[in-house]
């Protein structure tokens, strides 16, 4: 009997171990900070070093290609503060190892000493992890060195890898990519700025698989693709955008980041799952945020200064929702505020246009505020079109909405009663603009505060703070704060 009980016990201990690190796949933040350099040693890189000794604190290794290559897992190393030149010669680039799930890889920089890794000689990358799982890396800057040209700062191609983490890394003036990555699973960005490259700051392409799975981009800036080497030196068949992705299986989260002034998308996802919140998109040359797939949130995040500075350029959109790959996909856009300068061609939101013949889907827009340029909101005639608590806006008098091929003022979308709580009036920003301050809260007599609805509604506005604030939710990405007598 004791022998029985025994067994049950350990049977059930087993699925209980199982079920937790189920669990855990796909929150690669818990699960590193679990793992991660567990069981190894420290080694430390510095420019007065010597690839000759022990390579630890006080006999530190001389550069970080040769280090990267006597890393184990579980190993960890410090790059001290200073500069290091990393060129076309294999031996000079990035390339550790893989780590494992209890003994993760770490390469890192001096905290509060941030060390910069600068290309030359055409280096293909920096950072090369490919085929690489289970590593992490962290506070590093990565340039050029006096304008060498840098194919990318970090490559991830050539199979599938998994369980990666880039944190608190600084990357810019790359002739390439910031970061390019293929087929990835469970990767995790967090606090990274990536600016200033020739193409995408960060693109996922080149896939013999799924894609990206389970990834999750945090706190992150990215800005000014295609702005360097120049404009006048890209191709014009380049994509340029802040973000790209390329068909996957998703989900790819996007929390509490920048994209702007990119020669091309903000946010470019074919991923089929994508969810985006308290994201600040301005100032992009094409669109604002596209994505399609089968599933997709857009919820506490500001869209604006579409199409660039240019107003012979303004026919993007704010939020483009296209290319929807499955029946009855549900698409949700909620708390969100979008502005499209007076004089753009573009739509601020337009849903299903090129979606394939039969296709179905679902569009819920909620507690948004959509200030219209010179084109109305447009659904296409096969999305089902709900609709509740919403201020559309537009000017001069113009159609606000075009559902199917019906076009609709506000007086006729207001008699039409298609929009439970829609207003149609000026919503009263602070200081709307197109700069980089933006200036899209909301004043005290506004008519989107308190006008919003708690269904689906988020507890927290764009910067964090708690809804509602007053009697009721306000419209669009800011909760305006109410002051307290």
């Amino acid at each position: 009997m004791n022998i029985l009980y025994k067994r049950l016990q350990l049977i059930f201990l087993t699925f209980i171990i199982v079920i937790f690190t189920s669990s855990c796949i796909g929150n690669i933040g818990e699960l590193s900070g679990l793992l991660s350099g567990h069981g190894g040693s420290i080694y430390y890189v510095s420019p007065e070093g010597n690839n000759n000794s022990s390579g630890n604190r006080e006999n530190p290794w001389a550069t970080p290609g040769y280090a990267s290559r006597q890393l184990e897992p579980g190993d960890t190393l410090i790059i001290l503060g200073g500069e290091y030149k990393v060129d076309n010669q294999t031996a000079y680039q990035l390339k550790p190892p893989s780590g494992s799930s209890s003994s993760w890889i770490t390469i890192k920089g001096e905290a509060g000493n941030r060390p910069i890794l600068k290309g030359r000689d055409n280096c293909t990358a920096v950072i090369d992890l490919s085929g690489k799982s289970f590593v992490q890396i962290e506070n590093l800057e990565i340039t050029n060195d006096e304008g060498s040209t840098v194919q990318c700062g970090i490559k991830v191609v050539g199979g599938v890898v998994q369980n990666l983490i880039f944190k608190d890394l600084f990357i810019h003036h790359i002739d390439g990519n910031g970061i390019i990555m293929a087929d990835a699973y469970g990767i995790e960005l967090r606090k990274c700025t990536i600016e200033y490259c020739g193409r995408e700051a960060m693109v996922g392409k080149n896939f013999q698989g799924d894609g990206w799975n389970r990834v999750i981009i945090q706190d992150s800036h990215f800005a000014f693709s295609g702005h360097y080497p120049s404009v006048k030196k890209q191709q014009t068949e380049q994509p340029l955008d802040g973000l790209r992705i390329e068909s996957s299986v998703g989900p790819v989260e996007i929390t509490n980041s920048v994209f702007e002034n990119n020669q091309g998308n903000g946010v470019y996802s074919k991923a089929k799952i994508n969810r985006i919140s308290q994201c600040i998109v301005d100032n992009n040359k094409e669109n604002g945020i596209v994505i399609g797939g089968e599933e997709g949130t857009i919820i506490n995040s500001l869209i604006y200064g579409i199409s660039g500075k240019n107003p012979g350029e303004l026919t993007g959109s704010g939020i483009l929702i296209d290319e929807i790959t499955k029946e009855n996909a549900v698409f949700k856009v909620i708390n969100v505020t979008v502005d499209n300068y007076k004089g753009s061609q573009g739509s601020p939101l337009k849903v299903g246009e090129a979606s394939q013949s039969g296709q179905t889907g679902e569009f819920l827009l909620k507690n948004s505020i959509i200030f219209c340029g010179s084109q109305p909101v447009i659904i296409d005639e096969n999305i089902t079109f709900k609709a509740s608590h919403n201020l559309i806006y537009q000017p001069e008098g113009k159609p606000i909405l075009k559902l199917g091929t019906k076009e609709y003022t506000a007086e006729e979308l207001k008699m039409a009663n298609l929009i439970d709580g829609f207003l149609s009036t000026d919503p009263l920003f602070v200081s709307p603009s197109r700069g980089k301050n933006g200036g899209y809260h909301i004043q005290e007599n506004s008519p989107a505060r308190n006008a919003g609805t708690s269904d689906d509604a988020p507890s927290i506005d764009l910067v964090g703070k708690s809804r509602p604030q007053g009697e009721g939710y306000d419209l669009g990405a800011y909760e305006f704060e109410e002051k307290i007598n």
